[in-house]
């Protein structure tokens, strides 16, 4: 009996007549299915089922008819989005295999297309929030399974992502759970409920033994950063010191010697075939933006037969989002970028430091901070994966956008006391003569 196909199905169609109604909860049900991929936790039917598809039709022909809909926001990272969008499109026109870069085009707009829907529906405190509580848990599952397996097992086998998805493998899932220890953090500030702060607690010391037990050298590093930043920017520097004191000698405890050696080869990347196979591919990267400086070869360029053209016939990946959006658009496209990645830094730097109009929204300078963190992180552990497009990414500049608007946005004065009655005209007596 697949029972896990029925109720991964059942939840899903229980929730598309909801998304329809309020697509903003459409929007949380494709980033449940995009990030936690419960499907993919199944083994029948439900496995190949489009349901990401079905969450993203539904909320956007629930845009159209919602009242519960806000204007774009005229920022900086929107233009950019803007932008990076014209400029995937313009480099697929021009793209060295035009086939396979169309195909990619259309899942890369996909991501971006939700990413506006995110913009568009979820601008108030509780949408935003909801978000991020989907996202950080949907993600963290797999820190809480991967570390506990990790433990288990003594460390001795990588720790993976669901199948199918952008984090499948070691590396890919060491950057997504080094992308949501920060809102870990934060969301444990957000409750009251003890059952939940210590859940969340568990859920972050457990994501960390399960980025060391990915193997991957760039998790690694992420994660140095990640813990750096939190310890500078986190209220809670005395939990996240427990957490580390318990989480990094209990993984010590665990891994294994040839654990160690691998991560030593970090000192040692010259002699190490994998660095230098990622400097190769770089230099690949670099060479075909030379040749094709404006737009690149187009989604798809690092084939076999484009590195066998610079005499290298072994790599077959850019191996790095800033080179790889290099190669495919162009000098162009990682000024575009670039340019998104800085101000989307920038917007959230202002936001640490300044209180926002509402009182209410007190948050948002704790949730800028834990957003900083998350996307050094990304950009950290990406300089060695070929993520560019991860909608995780895209996600969290949503957020950020979305948390501008809610602090820039003027307060509604207090209505006016309705004006007293009037008093009644008192009129002089008539006195007799």
């Amino acid at each position: 009996m697949p029972v896990r196909d029925i109720v991964v199905t059942a939840i899903v169609i229980a929730y598309l007549p909801v998304s329809l109604a309020r697509p903003w909860v459409g929007v949380l049900l494709w980033s449940w299915i995009g990030y936690m991929n419960p499907h993919r936790l199944a083994w029948g039917f439900a496995y190949d089922m489009p349901f990401a598809q079905m969450a993203a039709v539904v909320t956007l022909a629930g845009y159209v008819f919602t009242r519960e809909k806000y204007p774009l926001p005229r920022t900086l990272e929107v233009l950019f989005l803007l932008l990076l969008w014209a400029v995937f499109l313009l480099s697929t026109l021009a793209a060295f295999y035009p086939t396979e870069a169309w195909g990619h085009l259309v899942k890369v707009s996909k991501i971006l297309l939700m990413t506006f829907m995110t913009i568009l529906l979820c601008r108030d405190a509780r949408k935003v929030q909801a978000l991020l509580w989907v996202i950080a848990l949907s993600i963290g599952f797999f820190g809480l399974k991967g570390g506990i397996w990790a433990i288990s097992t003594g460390g001795t086998n990588q720790v993976l992502g669901p199948a199918g998805s952008f984090f499948e493998g070691n590396t890919e899932v060491g950057l997504a759970l080094n992308m949501i220890l920060p809102l870990l953090l934060f969301l444990r500030r957000q409750t009251t409920r003890p059952w939940l702060r210590h859940f969340l607690l568990a859920m972050f010391g457990f994501s960390i033994v399960a980025i060391l037990v990915t193997y991957s050298r760039g998790a690694l590093l992420g994660l140095a950063v990640v813990v750096v930043l939190l310890f500078m920017k986190s209220r809670a520097k005395l939990i996240a010191l427990v957490l580390l004191a318990v989480a990094l000698p209990l993984a010590a405890s665990t891994l294994p010697d040839h654990w160690f050696e691998r991560m030593q080869t970090i000192e040692t990347y010259e002699h190490d075939p994998s660095a230098r196979g990622r400097l190769t591919a770089w230099r690949v990267a670099y060479q075909i933006a030379l040749d094709h400086p404006f737009l690149g070869g187009g989604f798809r360029t690092f084939t076999r037969d484009v590195f066998a053209r610079y005499g290298v016939p072994t790599s077959l990946d850019a191996h790095s989002i800033y080179f790889q959006v290099l190669g495919e658009h162009g000098f162009t496209g990682l000024a575009v970028y670039l340019a998104l990645i800085v101000s989307t830094m920038l917007s959230l730097r202002r936001l640490a430091r300044a209180a926002p109009l509402d009182p209410a929204l007190g948050w948002i300078p704790e949730c800028a901070r834990m957003l900083e963190a998350s996307l050094a992180g990304y950009l950290v552990s990406g300089a060695f994966l070929s993520l560019s497009y991860i909608d995780l990414y895209y996600h969290l500049v949503a957020v950020t956008i979305i948390l501008k608007a809610l602090a820039d946005a003027p307060v509604a004065a207090p209505a006016a006391a309705p004006p007293p009655p009037p008093r009644p005209v008192a009129f002089p007596r008539l006195v007799r003569s």
